[in-house]
């Protein structure tokens, strides 16, 4: 090893241990940081890590943006780069505060580990992704026949997904005790053992998504475990016997066994499975996180009422619930446009006393009459015929 990797090895490790300690990162967080600088270290051929300069920003920038990937398209999505950029730069940051470095290394010189304005637009308003409506999600969910006990606790999985909003990686760490049946609410404990994002405690409940089923099944669902006297540290949604352990039942079926799923792989199979039984295309677990949100945003919300929809999902930010990549990632264009252009006809009608137009479209055209006006732009009275 030379004197330069060793002090390189040696400043990175200093490095994660402040993440760990100072900025209370997870390790999945800290890898990420490091599979960042490594990307830095292969690019700049394990040069010392004081002879950054704005120069190699930008190049190392072109390198990121040509370099071949295993991707469909062959190079690394503009996501990607971006988390890169971001992660190297949180390391020279902290490196530039260092004794010793301060003069080396120029804060100035590391704001050059960004992408272009137009590019981090593109990054920040996210990819389409497919996300079920709510009539695609009740044709999957009420397509599961009923004939054991896998198909109640599947029944129910996909139910509690499409009224929490919890991510997967949460659902299938939940304990007994995470929900408390009186309140109506789930309680993502990183202490019991939930795995949540930053490992940060989460207090859920159902959403009204316009439809009371989902509900209903995972009360079903919870009062089966509880008169099968699941204790209360035993899994809400257990795995099936066979996959943990290859543990058979006495009679050669494949029963829900009282073990918690390694990881999401075996839930993510459940959605598989159902989706392809009830003839719709595959709808992952965070689709169904992505359909509330998109119901919370059509629903005229106050500005309290928004913040606790995004605490309630575990978001620190209202705008990342409501105006970043959840909040419109899913209206295409044209539903932009026809929602805009309809404005006008609804300030006629209720200017008239009348309505064309469904309570729910009301309640979404008030919803963004509101918005626009309390940023400034004015809408134009229309006087009715």
């Amino acid at each position: 090893m030379t004197k330069t990797t060793y002090q390189n090895e040696q400043l990175k490790k200093k490095f994660f241990t402040y993440l760990r300690g100072g900025k209370g990162f997870e390790e999945s967080s800290v890898r990420s940081s490091a599979e960042a600088i490594w990307q830095w270290q292969l690019f700049a051929e394990g040069d010392d890590f004081t002879n950054y300069d704005q120069e190699k920003a930008q190049a190392f920038r072109q390198w990121l943006a040509t370099r071949p990937a295993k991707t469909r398209a062959g190079h690394l999505s503009l996501a990607t780069q971006s988390n890169y950029l971001r992660r190297v730069k949180g390391f020279f940051l902290w490196l530039s505060d260092q004794p010793g470095f301060r003069s080396k290394v120029l804060k100035g010189d590391i704001e050059f580990l960004r992408l272009s304005n137009k590019e981090a637009l593109i990054v920040r308003s996210g990819t389409t992704r497919p996300m079920p409506t709510l009539e695609e999600a009740q044709k999957i969910i009420e397509s599961i026949v009923i004939k054991d006990e896998i198909d109640l606790r599947d029944r129910a999985l996909l139910s509690f997904a499409l009224a929490t909003g919890c991510r997967i990686s949460a659902i299938i760490s939940l304990k007994v005790k995470s929900f408390d049946k009186v309140k109506q609410t789930v309680y993502q404990n990183p202490a019991d053992g939930v795995h949540t994002k930053n490992t940060k405690p989460i207090l859920g409940t159902f959403f009204s998504i316009g439809w009371g089923a989902p509900e209903q099944y995972f009360m079903e669902w919870f009062e089966r475990l509880e008169a099968r006297g699941a204790g209360q540290d035993d899994p809400i949604f257990p795995a099936t016997r066979g996959e943990i352990g290859r543990v058979k039942s006495a009679d050669g079926g494949v029963l829900v066994g009282n073990l918690f799923w390694k990881n999401a792989a075996g839930a993510r199979k459940v959605f598989q499975k159902r989706c392809k039984e009830a003839g719709s295309q595959y709808f992952n677990p965070h689709s169904f996180r992505h359909f509330v949100i998109s119901v919370m945003s059509r629903k005229p919300l106050t500005e309290e009422q928004k913040k606790a929809v995004s605490r309630t999902l575990g978001h620190a930010n209202v705008g990342t619930t409501f105006r970043g990549a959840y909040g419109n990632a899913n209206m295409s264009d044209e539903t932009a446009v026809n929602i805009v252009k309809r404005i006008k006809e609804f300030e006629a009608i209720k200017g008239a006393g009348g309505s064309a137009f469904t309570s729910e479209e009301m309640a979404l055209l008030e919803g963004l009459m509101t918005k626009m006006q309390a940023v400034g732009i004015h809408i134009p009275t229309v006087s009715p015929d």
